[in-house]
């Protein structure tokens, strides 16, 4: 009870629901009440009219007293509305064959009375019929009351009919209603967290209409943060670059100088250091340049054969210098073929399995795969080195991120740079748990094929 009481204090759609439900419940109520007790007193001013009725066709029915108390005796017989009859002389006696007497004393009152006998209450009707003789008739109340009520009971019956359809109808009316700002909450949450496009506007109701105006400026603060920070990453590794290169020609210069083996070993580690940092710049180049550029900007049929060769090609040195094996594990499909970035595909494949040559030991292995799923391309690199807990594989793709421990040179941009370009292409990337080794990692990049696109 508590948690229903929370649930309808903190939705404004529940809260709406089951206020106008209460208030039609509560007008429906009132209405039926209402309807309830003008019916049922319609009920009795149509059975004093019947007695009325019954009254003038005897009053000016042709005939003798004896004729008329045999219409008495029919009328009576009458087991439904159990009508009775009864003749009165001016002077208050009892005449005819009728089966009651109301005993009505002198002087007799013309209209309707209301009257208790031995037998029950009555609702009667005295009527002259001439100076000397009347004319009671009359009929049990409590009968009366049971066909009122018999009838007035029926004009409820669209009332409750009617009351839960129109409950449901309002509530699914306040379902709909609430569905634009459901689809934006929705949109929202599917979103990456590199995409800050304003939100639509034009689906959303007047109401919601402001608070969505107050998002969009705040995206549109975000996307200037976020431009001036990448900006800024960009042009210092620019300006960073040009003293390294310098200062990396002046070490190589100084290597071919005669020195002492103290200075020649200091003189190794500075231009180790270089190194180091000459690559730490151009991880920095090349994430800024793949978060600055617009998604889906580039698309051209690529082959993913030519993709893999160039990316080997590149980094065979790299696996060389441990001994590592890499290559293709098992055979491409024929001509396989998709429609997206080469660029961003070669920039991700290629930190992706720069990252895997890094952290394999000497002797491993780093195969790359391509399996085509539905809709969709698969590419798989997969290595035996240490792997990574599961517990970390997220925090792997935040840039800057190292593991603990990690022996490796490394700048922790790899991974952050893979999981930008494989969102510049629409896919996504996980990390698994080898497949095909005992201990090692397995990369997934899912990308998305256009639908009609030719997959092989």
């Amino acid at each position: 009870m508590a948690g229903l009481k929370k649930r309808i204090t903190n939705s404004v759609q529940l809260r709406l629901s089951a206020v106008l439900c209460i208030a039609i419940f509560a007008t429906a109520l009132a209405s039926g009440g209402f309807a309830f007790y003008f019916a049922l007193d319609e009920a009795h001013e149509l059975q004093d009219n019947t007695l009325d009725q019954v009254a003038w066709v005897i009053k000016y029915t042709p005939g003798t007293d004896a004729e008329r108390n045999k219409m008495g005796q029919r009328l009576e017989g009458d087991n439904d509305a159990q009508i009775f009859v009864e003749y009165i002389t001016a002077d208050g006696k009892h005449t005819g064959d009728s089966n009651i007497a109301f005993h009505l004393r002198p002087p007799l009152r013309e209209g309707f009375q209301d009257i208790v006998t031995p037998g029950g209450a009555y609702r009667v009707l005295v009527h002259p019929l001439t100076p000397q003789m009347w004319v009671a008739i009359g009929q049990p109340t409590d009968v009366r009351n049971e066909i009122a009520f018999d009838s007035a009971i029926r004009t409820l019956i669209p009332f409750a009919l009617l009351l839960p359809i129109l409950l449901l109808v309002t509530t699914d009316l306040i379902k709909k209603a609430f569905r634009p700002v459901i689809r934006l909450a929705d949109d929202v949450h599917r979103r990456d967290e590199q995409d800050l496009t304003p939100l639509a506007e034009h689906t959303v109701p007047d109401e919601i209409r402001p608070f969505v105006n107050g998002i969009n400026k705040l995206l549109s603060k975000v996307d200037g943060a976020m431009q001036t920070q990448q900006r800024f990453i960009a042009d210092a590794a620019h300006e960073l670059r040009t003293p390294l290169t310098a200062l990396s020609l002046q070490a190589e210069r100084l290597a071919g100088s005669e020195m002492s083996p103290e200075a020649q070993s200091r003189l190794d580690a500075l231009r180790q250091g270089l190194k180091r940092a000459h690559h730490l710049l151009e991880q920095l180049l090349a994430l800024a340049r793949e978060q600055q550029t617009p998604s889906g900007q580039v698309r051209e049929t690529v082959a993913v054969d030519a993709v893999f060769r160039q990316v080997i090609e590149t980094l065979l040195p790299l696996a060389m210098d441990k001994n590592i094996d890499i290559g293709v594990a098992e055979p491409l499909p024929a001509n396989a073929q998709i429609v997206t970035d080469k660029n961003t595909l070669y920039t991700a494949l290629k930190n992706l399995v720069e990252n895997a040559i890094r952290y394999v030991p000497e002797n491993g292995q780093v195969d790359l795969r391509l399996t085509l799923s539905g809709r969709c391309a698969v590419i798989e690199v997969e290595d035996n080195g240490p792997g990574i807990d599961e517990n970390k594989r997220e925090r792997v793709f935040d840039a800057f991120y190292r593991l603990e421990g990690a022996t490796q040179p490394g700048s922790g941009l790899g991974l952050s740079i893979v999981k930008t370009c494989v969102h510049r292409l629409g896919g996504t990337i996980t990390l698994h748990q080898a497949a095909h080794f005992a201990t090692g990692l397995q990369a997934r990049i899912t990308l998305p094929v256009a639908p009609g696109e030719r997959l092989t």
